[in-house]
């Protein structure tokens, strides 16, 4: 502990000391005139280095140290002290260092170059922009990114429009990314590209996937959605929540919802899931209509996804076209799929508004259900309801006496209810 208090000492001193060094330093370059201030850039002691780039970058917002700081961005020999001196220029915000910036961009040094790249950035030197494009296969090739997406210039997004639609590779994601963070006003409908998804390059068609959701128009739902099912079934999940978001956003969800249903009319099964699966998202009348119609198909795959996609519903207006599936359902399978996507759905009350439907459901499941997992799991989520549904109390007394091989399961439900039933043992 002793020894901890030592070392503990000597850093605090050391600290104090440097504190002191530098505002030493600092007070001597306060006022100085800018030839001052710049030979100061090349002097072996770090703390007046550092006092010299604070007086460049805020201190001294003079005209004539400007000029004497770009002049000085040549002359300065170590290359860690010239980055520091372009960064500090860039942040003065004066556009007539442009030039000396941008030739730092072919310095020999990497640090150099990453700091010119970054200051014609924050400059918005246009003239900079072939040099960044040049930079952009290298080591510094996000650094140049970033620069040309501060660069506003129509000539920019051309030459990125032109990348994209011509280039190879990463080249084209990189395009894309850049386009879609420039805000390129075009974009929407270049990227609308079947091309994109079917090149083969998995990065290419995640990256323009993004470039639709960052564009998609509020009323884009319909067009979106056509582009969607002409693409091959394994591109079509890239844009799921594309559609999905559009469709909440959309002024009209009806005609949405009336227009999947058409498309399920019509499309090829790959791609039934995506459609089904919005019309699960939508939870509108029309999707409810249609989804619970196609719990009535002959075939057995679409009966099961309807039921999946129903026990989805965030209300209990799911509830009896669920129930009249189970009941009335011939497989095993599809069967047990129905009744626990109605237990599912009574077990989240929290945006169930009429209590007297989840407590019927409940009531079918355990009348009807055939196996004792489902009843149990249905009896135990009546509590959600109780006492906001007088039907509780009925149902289990009901249960309890017509059901024995549940009685067991009945007291216990009724054991944890708050507040108890009258006449039951927790009172």
């Amino acid at each position: 502990m002793k020894m901890f208090g030592c070392w503990l000492g000597v850093f605090l001193s050391v600290a104090v000391v440097h504190a002191q060094d530098f505002e030493s330093a600092y007070a001597k370059l306060q006022g100085a005139t800018p030839e001052v201030i710049v030979a100061a850039l090349d002097c072996g002691d770090v703390f007046t280095r550092e006092g010299a780039l604070a007086q460049i970058a805020r201190e001294n917002p003079s005209p004539e140290l400007t000029r004497a700081a770009a002049d000085a961005v040549a002359e300065v020999r170590q290359p860690g002290v010239k980055a520091q001196l372009i960064a500090v220029l860039a942040e003065r915000g004066d556009v007539s260092v442009a030039p000396v910036v941008r030739k730092a961009l072919a310095d020999a040094d990497s640090d150099v170059r990453v700091a010119a790249a970054e200051a014609c950035g924050l400059l918005k030197d246009v003239k900079a922009t072939d040099a960044l494009f040049a930079m952009l296969g290298g080591e510094q090739g996000a650094v140049a990114r970033e620069a040309l997406r501060r660069i506003p210039d129509q000539a920019i997004d051309a030459r990125l429009v032109k990348l994209l639609c011509a280039g190879e590779g990463s080249n084209r994601v990189m395009a894309v990314e850049l386009l879609t963070a420039r805000r390129y006003g075009g974009l929407f409908p270049l990227v609308l590209d079947r091309r994109f998804f079917t090149s083969g390059d998995a990065a290419l068609a995640k990256a323009v996937a993004g470039s639709i959701r960052t564009y998609a128009p509020a009323d884009g739902f319909a067009k979106i959605l056509d582009f969607t099912l002409a693409l091959p079934a394994p591109s079509v999940e890239l844009l799921a929540g594309t559609l999905s978001a559009t469709l909440d956003e959309a002024a009209d969800k009806p005609a949405c919802e009336r227009r999947i249903e058409a498309a399920l009319a019509s499309c090829d099964a790959a791609h039934t899931p995506l459609l089904t699966g919005l019309l699960a998202a939508s939870q509108g009348g029309d999707a409810l209509r249609v989804l619970s119609k196609r719990l009535e198909s002959d075939d057995l795959e679409v009966r099961k996804d309807a039921v999946r996609n129903l026990g989805k519903w965030n209300c209990e207006a799911a509830l009896v076209p669920l129930v009249l599936a189970a009941k009335r359902e011939c497989d095993t399978g599809a069967q047990t799929l129905a009744w626990r996507a109605v237990i599912d759905l009574v077990s989240r009350p929290d945006k169930i508004g009429d209590f007297y439907q989840p407590v019927s459901a409940i009531h079918q499941a355990v009348w009807y259900a055939p196996r004792r997992e489902e009843k149990v799991a249905a009896l135990r989520a009546l509590p959600h309801y109780h006492p906001k549904a007088s039907e509780v109390e009925w149902l289990l007394t009901k249960v309890e006496a017509e059901k024995p091989e549940l009685a067991d399961e009945v007291r216990r439900v009724k054991s944890e209810l708050v507040p108890p039933l009258s006449g039951s043992p927790g009172k």
